[in-house]
Formats: C-alpha cells, sequence, structure tokens
C-alpha cells in the first residue's frame, strides 16, 4: 500500500513538472521564431512573438531584452523603455551592461530626437 501511494505521488509530481516544461518549450519557441524574424530585419514581425514568450514566461528576460530592441530598431524610443527596465530588472549582473549600453546608444545616437520626458525616464533607469 505504502509503495503504490509512493508510485502515485510520483506520477502526479512529473506530470505536473511536466506541464510546466511545455509552457517554457513554448515560450521558448515564440522567442525562436522572435529571434529569426529580428535577425533578418523584420522587427515589427518579429514583436508579437517576443511578447507571447513574456506571457507564457513572465520572468523571461532576454524576450523583454528583444522587444526593447525591436522598439529600437522601428525607432519608437518611448515604447522601448518598459521591456528595456523589465530586461535589466531580471537580467543577471553580467547581462545588466549590456542592456545599459543599449540604453546609453540610444541618448547618445538620438539626443536630440528623444522628448524631454522619454529623456527623463531613460536617465532613471541608469541611476
Amino acid at each position: 500500500m505504502l509503495i503504490r501511494a509512493v508510485a502515485i505521488a510520483l506520477l502526479l509530481s512529473l506530470a505536473v513538472s511536466c506541464g510546466g516544461l511545455k509552457t517554457k518549450s513554448t515560450a521558448q519557441a515564440e522567442f525562436d521564431t522572435g529571434l529569426s524574424l529580428f535577425n533578418r530585419g523584420l522587427f515589427e514581425e518579429a514583436l508579437p512573438h517576443f511578447e507571447r514568450a513574456t506571457e507564457l514566461e513572465p520572468d523571461f528576460g532576454e524576450a523583454y531584452l528583444y522587444i526593447g530592441r525591436s522598439y529600437l530598431n522601428l525607432g519608437m524610443w518611448a515604447e522601448a523603455l518598459y521591456p528595456l527596465r523589465t530586461a535589466f530588472r531580471l537580467a543577471p549582473e553580467d547581462s545588466k551592461r549590456e542592456i545599459a549600453e543599449i540604453i546609453l546608444d540610444v541618448l547618445i545616437k538620438n539626443a536630440t530626437q528623444v522628448d524631454p520626458d522619454t529623456d527623463m525616464q531613460l536617465k532613471e533607469i541608469l541611476k
């Protein structure tokens, strides 16, 4: 009887953990599709895939980074702020520098084109 209970518990545990894997693999598949489009310069087409990846896995920092990068490539600076902030917050310490450099590049290259509110938000990120 004890062996049967342990076996059932193990099967239930395995079923629950496999359910989580499906979500991760689906989120990763969405991200990979978006990345393929992004790498071909199809930034607008890539966005829904990155966004879907973050819906499936809210802590998918790299997907947020590529949402921000897609917006930047489309010249949509204000829209890039939230995903870049989120990517920065979720990123491991060694990746935060890369994200900060992207934000700095935007400031330097487009200092005359960034509206005052966006400029203030970007400076806040860098603090």
